[in-house]
């Protein structure tokens, strides 16, 4: 993939990941086109790692596709990457105004969001035992 697209896979762990380009705008064709890719790859409910440290802008559109209950189907829960104040503030917009249904956070390095959402891998979508620390 050129540094333009969107990457879309799923990890070993169970873990599905995306990726967005450098400087990205998202649009509401755009998270169609993720979710499209994430029903190519796998059909159940797993926990999604997105790394969103390049994003510039995301449309209104966007985000409540990215929360609607089609998409939400899929998700156990979401760790969301940011490496600016700039991003961390657009996703605090985004879960304050489009709360997703399933757990949400952010992070600032990946294993500190792979740890959290290997949590939310196994049937039923939180791991027997283990309950959820506030968001």
């Amino acid at each position: 993939m050129s540094d333009s697209e969107v990457q879309v896979w799923l990890g070993d762990d169970g873990i599905l990941r995306v990726r967005y380009p450098k400087n990205c705008h998202l649009t509401l064709e755009l998270m169609q086109e993720v979710h499209r890719r994430h029903l190519e790859i796998i059909r159940e409910p797993c926990p999604l790692l997105v790394h969103a440290e390049s994003v510039a802008a995301a449309e209104y559109e966007a985000q409540q596709f990215a929360s609607s209950e089609g998409v939400a189907a899929l998700v156990t829960a979401m760790g969301i990457i940011v490496k600016s104040a700039f991003t961390r503030a657009m996703g605090d917009l985004f879960m304050r105004y489009h709360k997703p249904p399933y757990p949400t956070k952010i992070f600032q390095d990946e294993l500190s969001a792979l740890q959290w959402l290997a949590r939310f891998n196994a049937p039923g979508g939180v791991v027997s035992g283990v309950e959820d620390a506030p968001l």
